[in-house]
């Protein structure tokens, strides 16, 4: 008879192989398809840095992308899912925009009946994503995003006005984020819902928890975030949830409550759900649907949840990043001041939708600011049609995983020279009507993303933040302060690039 301790042994010596074998099952997919490939990491794969939240998914990538500076692609593996990492612009571009057709899905798991709020346009796939896209297009139109701009201004004066009586009650010292968030989230509010948040003088108010809960970044959610990327059915199984419970009861709730009551009064806003509640009208004879789905007030209130998502946190890290290098680059900021000022004699005051075009050096900041941070670390798509990649032997199999290392390409040396310096007149040809882009490829600028999945909300965000920045900066004057960290570092646990510790910075009356 063994000693029970040699059966323990040899059975726990069994699991490791046998674990050992299952993780690494597929690590020779690469291999077998002549593709140059990172070393993977039983386990982890090439992800282990992100997946023990040691650094963010943008940095991990941008460590195998610099490692293979000649390659247009590369084999990695993500946990065990065989992925290409695309280098070469001009492939990202084919991709992207030239053969959308074979890669039009992102792959994200999502479960519309357990999850309603998770069936939006971000997740969705195929003719399903296709028309409703084609349906939510035009809501975002130019003429319409114009339509908004009054509420906009409203949600500016606003912050204005808090930071007024704050700033006389002798505070001087914010974190930025969070007061950036807070007014992301009263412009979300009254934009998509119809509804005044006060999320700047309630900072308990049910909006701001609600985007806080969304976008909570502790590592027991960036865990949940991992199963169900990677194993969907594990996710699933085990009831996890993307969000919290009441998060979705919330929304479902509120777009619920908004809709009734707009229906019942006749009360028209020109808001994002009063446009998704014209286009279910124009479907009425077609029994609200949009091609094969229909058009629920559980799908209109994912619409507007995801809206919610990507529109509040997006914007008020962008506009903190933004805030932080004014305060470190004095000349930077001492010369959007003066155009803003320039502007405003020109235009008056408040800001219109043209004066605010008009302002070209404010938008070089804000792309500079989107080329340092991008919101979005990595784009994602999976093969949906087999494809040859142009120029080579490679054929991607149907179900083929596809990054695209946004944030290494935005810190190339060959496409951005010291690309660790904020250098706002990369972007001067762009904004100023040179119809050029300094004479880089295209396909190394992505933000919003491109193609067909290109961020459909972007002329709104991009308003939204100039005309913040020109009413903030019109009045204020930022500074570093005690609590400044010179290099910003990203929060690992967050699935977008946000501040780790915030950004603190001294805000102070100008002087006109």
């Amino acid at each position: 008879m063994f000693p029970a301790a040699v059966i323990i042994v040899l059975c726990c010596i069994v699991v490791v192989l046998l674990l050992y074998s299952y993780s690494t099952s597929t690590y020779k997919y690469w291999k077998t398809k002549s593709v140059i490939f990172a070393t993977p990491v039983p386990l982890f794969g090439n992800i282990k840095d992100q997946v023990t939240l040691k650094m963010t998914q943008g940095e991990c990538l941008k460590n195998i992308y610099n490692d293979f500076p000649r390659e247009k692609y590369v084999g990695i593996y993500q946990l065990q899912t065989p992925t290409l990492l695309l280098r070469d612009p001009e492939i990202i571009r084919s991709f992207l925009v030239k053969n959308f057709t074979h890669f039009t899905d992102r792959g994200f798991s999502y479960d519309g009946h357990r999850e309603p709020l998770t069936k939006h346009l971000v997740n969705l796939e195929g003719d399903t994503w296709k028309t409703l896209r084609q349906k939510l297009s035009p809501t975002f139109s130019s003429g319409k995003i114009k339509n908004m701009l009054g509420m906009l201004q409203g949600c500016g004066v606003q912050l204005i006005e808090y930071m007024e009586s704050t700033i006389n009650s002798g505070k001087t010292e914010f974190e930025i984020r969070d007061l950036t968030a807070k007014f992301t989230t009263d412009v979300i509010g009254t934009c998509a819902f119809g509804l005044e948040c006060n999320s700047l003088k309630d900072s308990q108010s049910e909006f701001r928890r609600m985007g806080c809960a969304v976008l909570n970044s502790s590592p027991s959610l960036a865990l949940a975030k991992i199963v169900r990327v990677f194993f969907p059915k594990l996710f699933k199984a085990l009831k996890l949830r993307t969000f919290p419970a009441e998060v979705q009861q919330f929304f479902l709730g509120i777009v619920k409550q908004t809709i009734d009551f707009r229906n019942n009064n006749q009360v028209r806003r020109n808001d994002f759900i009063q446009l998704l509640l014209e286009i279910k009208d124009q479907n009425q004879h077609q029994e609200n649907a949009i091609g094969s789905i229909k058009l629920t007030e559980e799908l209109i209130a994912a619409q507007v949840f995801v809206f919610f998502l990507a529109g509040f946190e997006t914007s008020s890290t962008t506009l903190s990043f933004c805030l932080h290098e004014m305060a470190v680059n004095q000349d930077i900021q001492n010369r959007v001041y003066e155009e803003i000022n320039e502007t405003a004699e020109k235009y008056g005051l408040p800001f219109s939708y043209e004066a605010i075009a008009s302002m070209n050096y404010l938008e070089q900041c804000l792309k500079e600011t989107m080329r340092k941070y991008p919101p979005v670390q990595a784009l994602v798509r999976v093969c949906t049609k087999q494809f040859r990649v142009p120029g080579t032997e490679l054929d991607l199999d149907v179900g083929t995983a596809v990054l695209i290392p946004v944030y290494a390409i935005h810190h190339d040396p060959q496409y951005y020279p010291e690309p660790d310096t904020f250098n706002p007149d990369r972007f001067a040809k762009d904004c100023n009507g040179g119809g050029g882009d300094n004479g880089r490829p295209a396909g190394v600028y992505l933000p919003f993303g491109d193609g067909p999945r290109i961020c459909i909300g972007m002329r709104f965000a991009m308003l939204e933040m100039k005309l913040a920045l020109a009413q903030f900066l019109h009045s204020y004057l930022v500074t570093l302060s005690d609590k400044s960290c010179a290099r910003i570092e990203f929060e690992p646990a967050s699935f977008l690039s946000c501040p780790k510790g915030g950004i603190w910075l001294n805000v102070n009356k100008r002087t006109h």
